[in-house]
C-alpha cells in the first residue's frame, strides 16, 4: 500500500483498530481467551459476556504490549515494504520520530510476520548458494592469522545461504550450517515438489538432486554457460544481488543471529513485489495470528 494512502487512511487509532477488527474478525469480535462471539463493546475495547474478561483486536499478536501508537505501526509497515533495498533503523527512527531501539523493536516484529511457511514451489525451480560475510583481507589481524598454518578459501569464514525460487512464484531462502549436500537436499525436498525441475549450477552440493526431483538441469558457469534452451538462473542470482546491496549500503553489518530474519524481509518483498499493495494486507494479517 503507498505510503500516502496509509497516512490519509489510518492516521488515527480509530481508523486503523476498524482494519484490523475487520480484517481479523470480519466485524465479529471473538474472545481470544474462550472463544465466545458475545461481548459488550466500549471504546474499541469488548468485555466477553461469558468469561467476564476485557480484551481488544492486538491482545495475543504482534502489536498486543505496544506502547508504539497503531498509527505509527501502519506507517512503519509501508516505509518497510516500499523501501526495496531495506530501511535501517536509524532511518526509519528518524521517518517515525521514534529512537532506534523502539524502531530496531518495530522491525522485528514485522520481520517475523514476514516468514513464509505453508508455500510448495513447483514448476522449474532455480536453487542457488550465496556466501554472506566481508573480504578476508578486511578481518581484524588475529583472525586472519588464527591459524597460519592452515591455507582457507575466502568462503571458510562466510555464511552459506541457500535460494530457492519457482518461476513466474515465490522465492524461499534459507541460512545453512554447511554448504553440502547432506544439508541442500533436505531443505530442498522440504520446499520443492518432486515433480519440479530443478536449475543450478555446477556446485557439488547439488549433485544427487536427480535422485529427488523430475529433472536436474546443470548451467555450468565454470565454462560461461549461462543459459541452456529455457533454463538459466538470471531471477535467483538478481536476488542475491540485491540482497548484497541490501547488506552494503542500508544495513553494513548484519549479525549471524538475525540473517534469517533480513533474509525473509528480502524474500518477503520480492514476493510481492508485483502485488498492487505490496503485499500490505497478507502481512497485516500474519501479524494478527
Amino acid at each position: 500500500m503507498e505510503l500516502l494512502t496509509v497516512i490519509k487512511k489510518f492516521n488515527t487509532k480509530v481508523e486503523c483498530v476498524k482494519y484490523l477488527e475487520k480484517l481479523k474478525w470480519n466485524n465479529v469480535p471473538e474472545c481470544p481467551y474462550c472463544g465466545d462471539q458475545k461481548s459488550s463493546p466500549k471504546q474499541n475495547r469488548y468485555t466477553c459476556l461469558k468469561c467476564n474478561r476485557s480484551y481488544s483486536v492486538t491482545v495475543g499478536t504482534m502489536f498486543h504490549s505496544s506502547k508504539v501508537p497503531l498509527p505509527i505501526w501502519f506507517l512503519a509497515i509501508s516505509l518497510i515494504l516500499s523501501a526495496k533495498k531495506g530501511i535501517s533503523s536509524r532511518q526509519l527512527s528518524r521517518h517515525l520520530s521514534v529512537d532506534k531501539d523502539t524502531a530496531w523493536f518495530i522491525q522485528k516484529r514485522i520481520r517475523k510476520a514476514m516468514i513464509e511457511k505453508d508455500s510448495v514451489l513447483e514448476g522449474v525451480v532455480e536453487a542457488d548458494e550465496c556466501f554472506i560475510g566481508g573480504k578476508k583481507k578486511n578481518r581484524y589481524f588475529k583472525k586472519r592469522q588464527k591459524d597460519p598454518t592452515r591455507r582457507m578459501t575466502g568462503y571458510s569464514e562466510k555464511i552459506p545461504v541457500l535460494g530457492m525460487f519457482q518461476r513466474s512464484g515465490k522465492i524461499i531462502t534459507r541460512v545453512l550450517n554447511h554448504a553440502w549436500g547432506k544439508e541442500i537436499i533436505p531443505i530442498m525436498k522440504n520446499w520443492i515438489s518432486a515433480k519440479s525441475t530443478i536449475v543450478t549450477d555446477g556446485f557439488g552440493g547439488y549433485y544427487y538432486c536427480s535422485e529427488h526431483f523430475q529433472s536436474h538441469q546443470v548451467i555450468n558457469h565454470s565454462k560461461y554457460n549461462h543459459r541452456y534452451d529455457q533454463y538459466h538462473m538470471n531471477n535467483i542470482e538478481g536476488f542475491w544481488s540485491m540482497f548484497k546491496r541490501s547488506l552494503i549500503g542500508q544495513y553494513h553489518k548484519v549479525s549471524n543471529i538475525y540473517l534469517q530474519d533480513y533474509l525473509n524481509e528480502m524474500a518477503y518483498k520480492f514476493n510481492y513485489r508485483k502485488s498492487t499493495d505490496m503485499g500490505f494486507k497478507t502481512l497485516m494479517h500474519n501479524m494478527l495470528l
